[in-house]
């Protein structure tokens, strides 16, 4: 949650309900592909 409000602030934009739904699941959605997109390709070394 903590990354979700410092990214997108605090406030939903919507007025109705279901709208709020939506706009909430758009912004998961967009910080999820943010953090795929940030992490770094793991490559496995044999020991």
């Amino acid at each position: 949650m903590f990354r979700l409000k410092a990214t997108f602030g605090g406030k939903l934009r919507s007025r109705k309900f279901d709208n709020q739904a939506v706009e909430l699941l758009l912004q998961c959605a967009a910080l999820n592909r943010m953090i795929q997109i940030a992490k770094p390709d793991s490559i496995w070394v044999e020991a």
